[in-house]
């Protein structure tokens, strides 16, 4: 803007004054904002100080949270490789507790197998029956019936319960020196004298003195002589005549059938070895007769029984249901430095039939049960050998079973280690067994047997599995009894699908353990058989004794009676002279 002109001195001064009031103003504004922007800047200025200080503090911190992050860093990763170290030593420490617990279970069945008791009874308190039934039943199910079933006043008897080195062994060194010669028997021995005559007509022959034969046989507590003596004659023909002798099992031996069923009851029967017999026949009676022409008896009549066992094993393989299981029996072998190998007697029990069938044998492979019941058609109950299962995988006319005594003695063993843990399941077992031995009291048939079962046995087996499952799914140390039973158990629990669904049925393989229990006693006070043909003639005796059990017959009496009329028997007639049809003549 261009600035007026002024023409007056007065507007000039004015004017003068004007501007000299402004600038004036002017000044003290400009010192006024100069001391305001004065006052900024020092506040300022002392905020960046501060702002230094801080920033400095902080550049402090954060280099000493660097070093004790690296510090961290370093105490982790120690921390980390501890943490390793610890872990391996953990797992080293389970592993060894692992094995620890293992060996003390196997210390504890080998001294209870040594010293401990044979029973596995379980008697559950009456609360847990209750709950039992009541949990598995509901609580809408008539109880009466099945608690006057399952009553606890039940007495016991009620209850239904590899490559090895060989080395050729040297047998021929015999400890003692046969007798060479007959042996002389005592003269004071009781003597019963049989004169035979011929029958018919006499006329027109002349005696020709007697044909004299001797042996020995037995009457309860004594030893006697027994001397037939056979009247000869001679015809016009020169011909001599003379009633035969009557057959014996050991012809032309120095042995009754009566004495020869005596030493075989008494060996396989009661458990009673030959060499112990002897001593004491001799030590009582004064009759000696030599260990080896004691066994020549045996094989002679294990040669003439051979048509029997052969009619026996065809029996029972004509059985819908059989029961098998095998025990060791040790054999010499002439392998090894004298030690005798370990060999096989397979059990197979009828229960339709009451028969058993031994069969020997040095293996305990699939391809036996196979061979043996090739011919056999029906349920096979065994405790879950896998021999059997791989015998009979592709085989459509064998049913597997398993066997529930099995399945129970796993958490019988696991109580010692946790009773409070197995005890409902044990009661389960026991109601289950208790039911059983109802229908036994009361003799049910078959089909009143499955009827009772299907209404009582399968909720309580239905329950068993709910059980199995829920064990299966909790973190039970591997090795232990428990963790065993139960996947034992559940490994054979599609198989009792056959208890269930005949009546026939036993739940367990109790019944060929019974029968296996003489051959403890046979190993107990013989040890081995002689060979493998011993260990077979082992298994025959089994077979016909055992059976002769089965079916409440005396063995002495049965062997008698079958060792008079085993001669003349003709094969279709060979059946009655088993034991669940034999009759005594």
């Amino acid at each position: 803007m261009r600035p007026e002109l002024i023409t007056s001195i007065t507007d000039a001064l004015q004017q003068i004054s004007t501007l000299t009031g402004a600038n004036t103003e002017l000044s003290e504004s400009l010192m006024r904002e100069r001391i305001t922007f004065g006052k900024i800047i020092y506040d300022l200025t002392n905020q960046l100080e501060a702002k230094k200080e801080e920033c400095i503090k902080l550049n402090r911190y954060l280099h000493q949270a660097h070093e004790i992050m690296l510090d961290r860093e370093q105490v982790i990763k120690e921390l980390e490789e501890r943490i390793l170290i610890l872990e391996k030593a953990n797992a080293d420490m389970r592993d060894k507790a692992e094995a620890g617990l293992r060996k003390e279970v196997q210390l504890q069945e080998f001294c209870d197998m040594l010293m401990g008791k044979k029973s596995e009874k379980f008697v559950p308190e009456s609360s847990l029956i209750n709950v039992a039934i009541q949990q598995t039943l509901g609580s809408e199910f008539d109880t009466q019936e099945i608690e006057e079933i399952i009553s606890i006043a039940v007495t016991p008897a009620d209850i239904h319960q590899a490559n090895q080195e060989i080395i050729k062994g040297n047998r021929k060194k015999k400890r003692y020196k046969a007798h060479i010669g007959r042996r002389v028997q005592p003269s004071w021995l009781e003597v019963q004298t049989e004169t035979i005559d011929i029958s018919g007509d006499k006329t027109g022959l002349k005696p020709m003195g007697k044909k004299v034969t001797t042996y020995y046989d037995y009457q309860p507590g004594k030893i006697i002589k027994v001397q037939q003596e056979h009247l000869q004659y001679i015809n016009e023909e020169s011909k001599i005549i003379c009633e035969p002798v009557k057959p014996r099992m050991v012809e032309k031996g120095t042995v009754g059938n009566r004495l020869l069923a005596h030493l075989h009851s008494r060996r396989f029967g009661y458990g009673d070895p030959y060499y112990r017999q002897l001593r004491f026949i001799k030590n009582t009676t004064g009759v000696d007769f030599a260990a080896s022409t004691v066994d020549g008896w045996e094989e002679v009549a294990y040669k003439k029984l051979q048509r029997l066992l052969r009619c026996l094993r065809k029996v029972i393989m004509q059985s819908t249901y059989i029961k098998a299981d095998e025990t060791k029996l040790k054999y010499l072998s002439d392998v090894g430095k004298g030690k005798p190998s370990n060999g096989w007697l397979w059990v197979f029990l009828s229960p339709e039939h009451k028969l058993v069938l031994f069969e020997f044998n040095p293996s305990r492979s699939q391809h036996i049960p196979g061979e043996v019941l090739k011919d056999f058609k029906g349920i096979l109950q065994t405790d879950g050998l896998g021999s059997y299962t791989a015998a009979f995988k592709n085989n459509d006319q064998v049913t597997m079973m398993s066997c529930l005594v099995h399945i129970r003695r796993g958490f019988k063993k696991a109580e010692k280690y946790d009773k409070k843990l197995v005890a409902p399941v044990l009661t389960l077992f026991n109601v289950i067994y208790r039911i059983e031995a109802y229908a036994d009291r009361n003799k049910l048939t078959p089909d009143q047997r499955l009827q009772l079962r299907r209404k009582y046995t399968v909720p309580f087996l239905d329950k068993i599995k709910s059980w199995l499952l829920e064990q299966k799914n909790q973190d039970h140390l591997p090795g232990t009894p428990i963790f065993k039973a139960v996947n034992y158990a559940l490994g054979q629990w599609p198989r009792l699908k056959a208890f269930a669904e005949n009546g026939y049925i036993d739940p367990d393989n109790n019944g060929v353990e019974r029968v296996i229990r003489p051959v403890t006693i046979f190993r107990k006070n013989s040890m081995f058989a002689g060979n493998e043909h011993g260990a077979e003639r082992v298994a025959l005796f089994y077979s016909l004794i055992e059976s002769c059990h089965l079916n409440d017959i005396d063995p002495f009496t049965y062997l008698c009676d079958i060792y008079d009329r085993l001669h003349d028997c003709p094969a279709n007639q060979l059946i009655h002279l088993l034991p669940h049809n034999w009759k005594k003549k």
